[in-house]
């Protein structure tokens, strides 16, 4: 859609319907249930699986392009355990994929877990490079009402 159509959009969007902004994604996920809110647009998906699993009335929807965050793990240089840490990480990235997929997470190793069909991530390095940029774009359009 690209930048000045997608932010007419949003804009739009809010002009008609207002905005609730919340923090915390795990937060909203469990609003969209209670009827606190009607819709999440940043909602964890493990979340929402989670609560589904446990009975609430939610269902996902993913509305391409799925956007993923990518998450690592690392080591502090100074670790004052680094063996155990070492060993952690190890875990975390074999058998523990296994446990963040059964928690309902998308796993970095796809062939534990497929991601969801057309999920692209963030590129990190532009995001380092225009967080602000988008920061402030977002306080414009949606925390400024």
């Amino acid at each position: 859609m690209g930048e000045p159509k997608g932010l007419k959009l949003f804009r739009d969007i809010v002009a008609a319907n207002g905005m609730s902004i919340r923090k915390g994604h795990t937060l909203l996920a469990n609003l969209v249930p209670t009827g606190e809110v009607p819709l999440a647009l940043t909602a964890y998906s493990y979340r929402v699986e989670q609560l589904k699993t446990e009975g609430a009335p939610v269902e996902i929807v993913y509305l391409p392009p799925v956007v993923a965050f990518p998450t690592g793990i690392g080591l502090f240089r100074r670790a004052p355990h680094p063996h155990a840490a070492l060993l952690f990480q190890d875990f975390i990235l074999t058998d523990g994929q296994k446990i963040l997929a059964e928690r309902e997470a998308v796993p970095t190793n796809p062939t534990v877990k497929a991601p969801p069909e057309g999920m692209i991530f963030v590129d990190l390095p532009k995001f380092m490079d225009e967080g602000e940029k988008w920061t402030r774009l977002f306080r414009e359009t949606f925390a400024a009402r």
